[in-house]
């Protein structure tokens, strides 16, 4: 299964959980924390789509550096790797957990954090990273596999409409004040051609003493 392939599955995915009445979502969380100590590759976490200059909230890196996290961060993993690799370059935003089989529970937490190409692929999954740096962002709500664009569109967030929409075969999301909005952004995008996409609207449910989330496509 390609990248192209991969991503229409988890859209896919996303779209028939927020489809069904009776599913409330869970909202997301990324927060930074200070982690030290062992941690693994998450098994099943997706890469960064290309880069699209102009474009905010489009990827795990974009996130990272929007949470405080430097662009100038080298890869944080400090074991020793072959001549000739990408280390260490920030090239994706990894996901991490401390869990040696790599799996995290559904909605559960895991970190992310800078990675070079080279250690964010699944020939080094289940072996033990070692790093310095600990600075990183722990992820609330994060669904094993999905997409960035689906995690971001469920972070808390003012705006009452968030957009996912497909430019070049990457998904993206934006977030809107009104459906208006989000209308005139889709009139100019891609030099006003057609790009596929989904409206969701917002809607905050009390279930005890915590918030949850509904999405509504619209």
């Amino acid at each position: 299964m390609d990248k192209e392939q991969y991503d229409r599955q988890k859209i896919n995915e996303f779209l028939q959980l927020v489809s069904n009445e009776d599913e409330v979502i869970t909202s997301t969380g990324a927060n930074v924390v200070n982690i030290s100590g062992t941690l693994y590759n998450v098994d099943g976490s997706t890469p960064d789509p290309k880069r699209v200059p102009g474009y905010k909230d489009k990827s795990w890196k974009d996130l990272l550096i929007a949470k405080g996290i430097s662009p100038g961060s080298a890869c944080y993993i400090t074991n020793a790797v072959p001549a000739g690799t990408s280390h260490p370059e920030f090239s994706v935003g990894g996901h991490m957990t401390p869990s040696s089989d790599g799996k995290v529970s559904v909605s559960g937490s895991c970190y992310l954090m800078p990675e070079c190409h080279w250690h964010n692929n699944k020939a080094r999954d289940g072996i033990a990273f070692y790093h310095s740096e600990t600075a990183m962002l722990q992820l609330t709500g994060y669904m094993q596999g999905e997409l960035g664009a689906t995690f971001q569109i469920r972070l808390p967030c003012s705006e009452a409409f968030g957009l996912l929409y497909n430019l070049e075969g990457d998904w993206q999301h934006q977030n809107f004040a009104t459906k208006a909005d989000a209308d005139s952004f889709l009139a100019q995008l891609n030099g006003g051609k057609k790009v596929e996409h989904h409206l969701f609207e917002r809607h905050i449910q009390l279930q005890g003493q915590s918030q949850r989330l509904k999405l509504v496509k619209v």
